[in-house]
């Protein structure tokens, strides 16, 4: 049987992300994997032709298991969230809005609508795992993972 996941679309490198430490530890469940940001920069294309390259994204990415959730940080992260979708008809898309960003209107408006749970950023991550458990998405923790 395939594994049900949910796919976190990180905004930026982990590392780099203000939400570090929550995401490691939701990354410790077997049914959870994040998705660095393209290196091209989807922000800056037209609609279309980030549509296209977020097309190709979902296409060559290599998954552990079969999405059932997909978690966007960002409105920029619109175009891979539906990728994943269209490629995963049976997900879910959960928008974690940002905080105290000024965000473009269209495609924050396009990302909330096309959402099935839209909340701020820390709330999703503290949210998700009572979420996954109904999606059937295992939150014990990965083989070999440090604990």
């Amino acid at each position: 049987m395939d594994q049900p996941l949910l796919v976190l679309l990180l905004p930026q490198r982990l590392e780099r992300f203000h939400l570090e430490q929550p995401v490691r530890e939701l990354l410790r469940a077997e049914g959870v994997v994040a998705v660095d940001p393209s290196l091209a920069p989807l922000a800056r294309m037209a609609p279309t032709v980030a549509a296209r390259a977020a097309i190709g994204q979902a296409r060559r990415m290599r998954l552990p298991g079969t999405p059932r959730a997909v978690a966007a940080f960002h409105p920029f992260q619109l175009f891979l969230a539906g990728a994943l979708l269209a490629r995963n008809p049976r997900a879910e898309l959960w928008y974690g809005r940002p905080a105290g960003e000024e965000l473009e209107p269209g495609l924050d408006a396009a990302l909330a609508g096309r959402a099935a749970l839209v909340v701020p950023a820390e709330e999703l991550l503290e949210v998700a795992p009572l979420r996954m458990a109904e999606l059937g998405i295992s939150s014990r923790p990965a083989s070999g993972s440090a604990g």
